[in-house]
């Protein structure tokens, strides 16, 4: 059994006196047993280690130097191995000039009492023992504590260079949204006005009846209407970043509606003819606020980019679903997945994996845009099988 360093200061001291001399012994006794202390004695060294094992309390040891078979020194030295922190004391006659030796270089004792010693002598250097082993279970406790207080300030320091990575991080993102909205101002009027003309156009076109009507003519001429609406959409979405509009009105939407219309416009994409997009819509309605063409055109971007790196054959998943009192809408893909040193940058405006001319870099800005504006998020990940995984998340609305 080990020493107990917690409550030896706190109860009775143990001293343990070891000498092969009863005389001795039995003066040693009286002494210290008109003490706060428990005093035990042992006639030999291997009755002193058998009571150290059986008293936990022992703080302080008295050991003669001359005794038979093992000596003062050797038995202090099996003191020390057994618990450095116990004070050992070394009995020993003015003579013992090698004893004195041996003790200090191999035992490491921490006082030497002469014989015969003065009983003022011998309390004071047990009460300076006890003092010392005090001390060193005090600086022990400190140490620990500083090691606690230190383990803590690491965790704050960690957290704190997570938070201001996460703010720089966001600083950065603010200012290249910003750039983006006022270079996005600079070129709105360049792109409205050719849309401007391809919806009239268009426009004159449908007022045509028969064209209208006909087939694959009409179906085209309403496409190339609906799609240069959505390019005007985005090109409005690009502004709000710089110039966020507080008046756009949100509508109570169902996500399973807004997945199905998205998903519709997504279908047009060449590459759509040979993947297999699935569908899995939660049961009931997820009633979302939000702007219905914006959210459109996030599951479009999110099904465009999958289908621009998923194999021929391969397999496309839409979903929407209740989460933790959240709608969530995800597209998952069996294409290569996302690098992780891409992961941190995918929502940044013109970064892009694809091969030149594949994409501008900014479908996915453009989405986390819409998903943030919507009190929602955007997020990226790898499915376990394979492939990229896309979730947004929007709040609930009361309908």
């Amino acid at each position: 059994m080990k020493p107990d360093t917690e409550n030896i200061a706190a109860n009775r001291p143990g001293i343990l006196l070891v000498d092969d001399e009863p005389h001795v012994l039995a003066a040693l006794r009286r002494t210290l047993g008109r003490e706060p202390y428990t005093v035990y004695v042992a006639e030999s060294g291997d009755q002193g280690l058998k009571l150290l094992e059986e008293h936990p309390d022992i703080a302080v040891v008295i050991s003669d130097y001359r005794m038979p078979g093992m000596d003062g020194v050797e038995f202090l030295q099996r003191v020390k191995r057994y618990s450095p922190d116990i004070q050992r004391v070394m009995l020993t006659g003015h003579a013992d000039s090698k004893a004195v030796e041996r003790a200090v270089n191999e035992s490491e004792i921490h006082r030497f009492l002469n014989k015969p010693w003065n009983t003022a002598q011998l309390l004071a250097m047990v009460r300076e023992c006890l003092e010392h082993r005090l001390l060193l279970e005090e600086n022990r406790q400190y140490e620990r504590e500083l090691a606690e207080r230190n383990r803590q300030l690491e965790a704050l320091n960690r957290d704190l260079e997570r938070k201001v990575d996460e703010r720089t991080r966001a600083l950065l993102q603010a200012e290249k949204m910003a750039a983006l909205g006022r270079m996005a101002g600079g070129v709105a009027h360049e792109i409205n006005n050719p849309l401007g003309g391809i919806l009239a156009f268009t426009q004159v076109l449908l007022r045509d009846e028969q064209l209208a009507t006909e087939g694959a003519a009409g179906e085209a001429l309403h496409t190339i209407q609906e799609c240069a609406l959505r390019c005007k959409d985005i090109v409005e979405r690009m502004l709000s970043f710089a110039r966020p509009d507080i008046t756009a009105e949100k509508r109570l939407l169902d996500l399973n509606a807004v997945a199905q219309g998205g998903l519709a416009i997504a279908c047009l994409h060449p590459r759509a003819k040979k993947t297999i997009i699935e569908t899995e819509l939660h049961d009931e309605p997820l009633p979302v606020r939000g702007i219905r063409s914006a959210l459109e055109q996030v599951v479009v971007n999110l099904l465009q980019n999958a289908l621009k790196f998923s194999p021929a054959g391969s397999r496309i998943f839409l979903r929407t679903r209740l989460r933790e009192g959240t709608a969530v809408l995800e597209v998952d893909d069996e294409g290569p997945g996302i690098a992780a040193e891409d992961l941190p940058h995918l929502f940044e405006p013109f970064f892009t994996t694809a091969e030149p001319g594949e994409g501008t870099g900014l479908g996915l800005f453009v989405s986390y845009g819409i998903a943030r504006d919507h009190g929602g998020d955007l997020q990226a990940g790898n499915r376990d099988g394979g492939g990229a995984s896309f979730s947004m998340s929007l709040p609930l609305a009361a309908e």
